[in-house]
């Protein structure tokens, strides 16, 4: 088959990959299963050295991310996760950028960052369901956490919670994760 055959025939594959309803796939299912299982173990280990509120948080999302693999959602889990990580650093990182001692290149490029991570975020969560699920409350308390953290300087937890926004806004939201009345407000802003 000439190259420029097998180009077209290779950007139709992908294309194909792409379009709206295309079924995700058994590799990439594996791969998600396999990503979830690698953050449940670093998440698992982080939980125990995080404070009991922020703990409580971190705990409902491995057990969502739990729900969400027996229900076969392993790509959602694995997101809930990685947010989970990124959480748990956020509330953990000895922040020493605080001392401004940073180039004016590295605060350009941390902000730079910073901004697109919360772009992303929102972006992916605009079509989100807006219910008072677990989900929404630590997607937004991760984004102000974020621009607390970098308006103090201490851009390290700045960038970690915008992750876990962005990682929180991939999560399929579903009408089960609304949070129970007796449970209460999760609390995500680091020493």
């Amino acid at each position: 088959m000439p190259p420029a055959k097998k180009a077209a025939k290779k950007t139709a594959k992908k294309a194909a990959k792409k379009a709206p309803g295309h079924h995700h796939g058994k590799h990439h299912e594996a791969r998600d299963l396999r990503r979830a299982y690698e953050h449940m173990g670093r998440v698992e280990v982080l939980r125990k050295a995080v404070d009991s509120s922020p703990g409580e948080a971190l705990g409902a999302l491995a057990q969502l991310a739990q729900s969400e693999i027996a229900e076969g959602f392993n790509k959602s889990a694995a997101d809930l996760l990685r947010a989970s990580e990124h959480l748990s650093f956020a509330l953990l990182v000895n922040d020493g950028t605080q001392d401004g001692d940073i180039s004016v290149e590295l605060e350009r490029s941390i902000r730079d960052q910073f901004e697109e991570l919360l772009q992303r975020a929102e972006d992916h969560w605009e079509g989100q369901e807006k219910s008072a699920s677990i989900l929404t409350v630590l997607y937004k308390a991760s984004r102000k956490s974020a621009a607390t953290a970098l308006k103090e300087g201490a851009y390290r937890r700045a960038l970690e919670f915008a992750r876990a926004a962005e990682a929180l806004a991939h999560v399929r939201q579903d009408v089960h994760r609304k949070l129970s009345a007796g449970t209460k407000k999760l609390q995500l802003e680091g020493a």
